[in-house]
This record gives structure tokens, C-alpha cells and sequence, in this order.
């Protein structure tokens, strides 16, 4: 306890961490006013109705949606202008890492190194700029939809201007997020998605708490929370370290390790997951909105609606199973993308090292690849358990429905452990210059 105490003296202690965390904080004042700011062209009146009257009737319609926008950074309350929030800047940089493992010239300026990561990084910029329109004209669409058809009127002019706004928005959060990044002490993207879902989460736990406590609903949800982060930590802090000696003219120069991660790929299978399942559901909800005069068409989306849903509270087995299996395919899948097993032994043979006990070459490039695949399936087994926890507890017979605040998701969880134990590190670092300096 001792320790901690003198951990936040120094920080309290040194001028320049304090001066970088009030303007972060300033940043996230900003940020989160933008929520207060309705889209154009909305009818306000209509809006505030129909929001009493879903909270009122307990309809979920929206908590699906607003638990996933609240993970990309956007918000829906109020059909706010950040409504989208980062995710079109998030499709983007993960387009941009799949076409720079595809595209040599990308790889080219990738390995350029702070000079073509720059690039890479404006370039994604540019990307961003026309998913972030036509995500935020498909999101004006579906949430008017959602909330009954009537709080916007969908002319041309109307919708265009609107998708228009809610880009503008997604733009300058991209911007305040780079503003926080510049001053050294975490990641402004995760950061403003961290501000996202602890917001999320507080309000989640007044409204729960608001129609009184209920003392082992809040025992059971600190529990689960601890295991939560306890996993959390593991998947983010678990790595295998494989052994490489580095040798010259026959004799043992140098011993290093390879550090592989048991998750390497962080929260992007899970986006991926609830991308490809939320899909066919978005899509069978336009075709049972706008009937078909097809049977066998309309049967398909009713079954697709039942059973492949997880904006629900208690998502059918279906549905659960199938997100499962996405994340950990995703895992894979993004893990072959992002490491290169032939370049990581090339690489290790070139600076004429090798791992004990394995040809150097092929065989080094066979060993490093099993190992990826084998943290891969337990770092994928482990992020799907997180991700459809909150599914699944609704199955356990003893626990009451509703008992468990939505948003209290592992997948947010990993978030905040993640930028938590960044901001930690940063600021570890910060000290230490500052200790080296007065020396």
C-alpha cells in the first residue's frame, strides 16, 4: 500500500505527467459532450418519446447496437452525432494491415520504418474519409428504423446531411484521439473507446442500481468482473519465450528470446466476429421490412432473425456458437495475416542465430509456425469464452435475468485492462526519464 501511495507522489510530483494528463482529461470532456449533440434534422420530441417509451417497456431493440458502438468509440444516446464513432477508422486500419501483407508495396513502406508507417497511417486516413459516409448513411437509416420510422424525416437532402455530420464527427474524433497519442501517455483511439465504455458501464450500474440493491446481484457482478479481469490479464500478459543463440565463427556471442503472445491480435477477431454474424441479421431484418413476395426468402430471414440475433439479451444456442467459432477462426486468421513465420526464421538466420535444438531455416520456420497455431487456439478459446460470456450466464437457472449490467462485457473488459496497463507502462517510463535526467 506503502508503495502505491509513493507511486501517485511522484507522479503528483512531476509537472510534466500532470500538465499531459489534464489535457487528456480536457480531451475527454470534450469527447464526451459530443454525445449531447443529436444529429440534424432530427425531431427531438419524437426522439425523447420513443427513447421513455423503449425504456419504460424494457425493449432491448437498441442494446445490442449500443453495446457495439459503445466499443468503437460512438454512442447512441440521443442519436448522437458520434453514432458511428471510430469504427470507420478502425475498418480502415484493419483493411490497410490486410492489404500491406498482401500488397508489396505496402510491405515496402512498412518496413521504411517511422517514415513509412506515417504513409501507411495517412493512408488510412484517406480510407477512412468515404467508409466513414456510407457507414454513417447505413447507421441514420438503421437507427430511424429501430426507433420506429418517424424521428427523421429520409429525404436525399436530409439523410446526405446528416451521414455528412456524423462523418465531420468520426473525422474530428480521429483527431482528438491523435492529439492525445502525441502527448506520450497512451493510445488516443483506445483511449477515447476506454472513456466510451467506463461511461457505458456507469451508466449501466445507475440504472440497475436505481431501482434499488440488491446485495448478491452486486456480489455476483463483482465476481464475475474479477474473473473478467483476472482472464483478461492472462491473455494479455502470457507470452511463450523461445530461446535463440546467436553465434559467430563457431563460438556463442549473444542469447535472446522470441516472445510470442498467447493472444497476439488483441480485440480484432471479436470486431470481426460480430461484423460477419451481424451481417445476415441486418440483412434479414431489410428483407422482413420490406416483405418479399418469395416464402422461402421470407422463412430464411424469420430463421436468421430467431436464431442468428445476439442484439438480444438472451441470444439463442445458434447464435452463441456460431460467434464462438468466428472468434477463434478469427484469431487464425489474423494471426497468419500479421506473423510471418518464413520472415521471423529469415530474419533470425540472417543475424546467424538459430533455435537450440532446430535446424535453422525451414525447421525453424515449421517450429515457430506450431507454436503460433497452439497459443493461437488457446488465446482463441479464451477470447471466445470472454466474448459470449454474457450470453451464456443467462442460461445458469440460479442467476435472475437482467441481474448483470450488459455492458459489464469481456470484451470491454479486455479494452480497459489493455489501455490501463499502457497508460501504467508510459507512465513508468515517463518517471524513469525523469529520475535519469536529474541524475
Amino acid at each position: 500500500m506503502f508503495k502505491i501511495f509513493n507511486y501517485f507522489g511522484e507522479i503528483w510530483q512531476s509537472s510534466t505527467i500532470l500538465n499531459k494528463l489534464l489535457f487528456i482529461l480536457y480531451i475527454l470532456i470534450i469527447y464526451r459532450l459530443l454525445v449531447f449533440l443529436p444529429v440534424p434534422f432530427i425531431d427531438i420530441h419524437e426522439l425523447m418519446n420513443t427513447l421513455e417509451n423503449n425504456s419504460a417497456s424494457g425493449s432491448g431493440e437498441t442494446g445490442g447496437l449500443e453495446f457495439f458502438a459503445m466499443l468503437m468509440g460512438g454512442s447512441l444516446e440521443q442519436f448522437s452525432i458520434i453514432a458511428v464513432g471510430l469504427i470507420p477508422f478502425i475498418n480502415a486500419s484493419i483493411i490497410m494491415q490486410l492489404l500491406t501483407a498482401v500488397l508489396p508495396k505496402l510491405e515496402e513502406l512498412k518496413e521504411q520504418g517511422d517514415v513509412g508507417t506515417m504513409k501507411i497511417q495517412q493512408y488510412t486516413r484517406y480510407l477512412t474519409l468515404p467508409l466513414a459516409f456510407v457507414q454513417s448513411y447505413g447507421m441514420v437509416f438503421l437507427m430511424n428504423s429501430v426507433l420506429g420510422g418517424t424521428v427523421i424525416d429520409t429525404s436525399f437532402l436530409n439523410i446526405t446531411l446528416a451521414a455528412f455530420t456524423m462523418t465531420v464527427a468520426t473525422m474530428f474524433l480521429i483527431w482528438l484521439g491523435e492529439l492525445i497519442t502525441e502527448k506520450g501517455l497512451a493510445n488516443g483511439i483506445s483511449l477515447l473507446i476506454f472513456s466510451s465504455i467506463v461511461s457505458g458501464i456507469s451508466s449501466q450500474v445507475y440504472s440497475h442500481s436505481s431501482g434499488g440493491f440488491n446485495i448478491m446481484s452486486i456480489i455476483f457482478t463483482l465476481l464475475v468482473v474479477l474473473i473478467l479481469i483476472v482472464l483478461a490479464v492472462f491473455l494479455i500478459k502470457t507470452k511463450k519465450e523461445i530461446p535463440i543463440v546467436y553465434s559467430r565463427q563457431g563460438q556463442v556471442q549473444d542469447t535472446a528470446t522470441l516472445p510470442i503472445p498467447l493472444n497476439p491480435v488483441g480485440m480484432v477477431p471479436i470486431i470481426f466476429a460480430i461484423a460477419f454474424i451481424t451481417f445476415p441479421y441486418l440483412l434479414s431484418q431489410i428483407v422482413l421490412r420490406y416483405s418479399t413476395n418469395s416464402e422461402i426468402v421470407n422463412n430464411i430471414a424469420n430463421w436468421i432473425t430467431n436464431n442468428l440475433s445476439i442484439y438480444s439479451e438472451q441470444p439463442s444456442v445458434i447464435a452463441i456458437l456460431v460467434y464462438f467459432l468466428l472468434i477463434v477462426l478469427f484469431t487464425f486468421f489474423y494471426t497468419i495475416i500479421i506473423f510471418n513465420p518464413e520472415r521471423i526464421s529469415d530474419n533470425i538466420q540472417k543475424r546467424g542465430g538459430f533455435i537450440p535444438g532446430i535446424r535453422p531455416g525451414e525447421e525453424t520456420s515449421k517450429y515457430i509456425n506450431s507454436t503460433l497455431y497452439h497459443l493461437c487456439l488457446w488465446g482463441g478459446v479464451g477470447l471466445g469464452i470472454i466474448g459470449i460470456y454474457s450470453y451464456i450466464i443467462y442460461y445458469i437457472p440460479f442467476i435472475e435475468q437482467g441481474s448483470i449490467p450488459v455492458v459489464v462485457q469481456g470484451a470491454g473488459i479486455i479494452i480497459i485492462v489493455g489501455v490501463v496497463q499502457d497508460i501504467i507502462n508510459k507512465l513508468n517510463a515517463q518517471l524513469s526519464m525523469e529520475k535519469y535526467d536529474k541524475i
